[in-house]
């Protein structure tokens, strides 16, 4: 017989908000909780609130992924409510990595201001840069399914293989071979925009 979090989640991918409220009132304090702990110089709630966005977004896709997943063990009506709070702290704290990265990334750009090399030319390529990776995620946006969906995942959110492998339910064959996938997708993108000598 299908445990609790499993009729649960079964309601939430069939759009039923009050389940979906429910999931949030039973996991949010403590998650909240984990991730200001875990990462203190971040906004706690505002990761939280992308968390439980990124895992309801597209019709709760992850979340659904999640309830496809063979029981392990042999138990039956899996997941639990652990299994499912560990699932949301998985996708929490990939966000979070990506934050911390783009952080860093966002020092740099502020302390590169002050070399004396930086001028116009460096600016004109940065934006041509801009322009072709906005262009690319348009065409790679056109293509849809899962190969856009690990594409932002893996580049957007920052989790790793692992971690998509994780939260998604997919094997780890399967989310190599969208690694594949998307490295096919890119090419023909670049092709499709004459970008393929950028």
């Amino acid at each position: 017989m299908p445990t609790p979090v499993r009729r649960m989640l079964g309601r939430i991918v069939a759009g039923d908000a009050a389940a979906t409220a429910r999931l949030y009132d039973s996991h949010a304090p403590r998650l909240y909780r984990r991730l200001a702990r875990r990462y203190p110089e971040l906004d706690a709630e505002d990761l939280l609130q992308e968390t439980f966005l990124l895992c309801l977004r597209d019709g709760a896709a992850l979340l659904g992924r999640l309830l496809e997943r063979e029981p392990t063990g042999g138990g039956r009506g899996r997941p639990t409510e652990a299994e499912l709070h560990r699932y949301l702290w998985d996708l929490g704290c990939g966000l979070a990595s990506n934050r911390r990265r783009w952080a860093a990334v966002r020092r740099s750009a502020v302390l590169s201001l002050d070399r004396p090399a930086a001028g116009g030319p460096d600016a004109e390529r940065e934006a041509i840069a801009k322009d072709v990776l906005e262009r690319l995620e348009r065409c790679l946006g056109d293509r849809g399914g899962r190969t856009y969906l690990y594409y932002k995942l893996r580049y957007a959110d920052g989790l790793s293989p692992e971690e998509i492998s994780r939260v998604t339910g997919w094997s780890r064959k399967a989310t190599y071979k969208l690694k594949q996938a998307l490295d096919a997708v890119v090419r023909e993108c670049l092709r499709r925009l004459d970008l393929e000598g950028f």
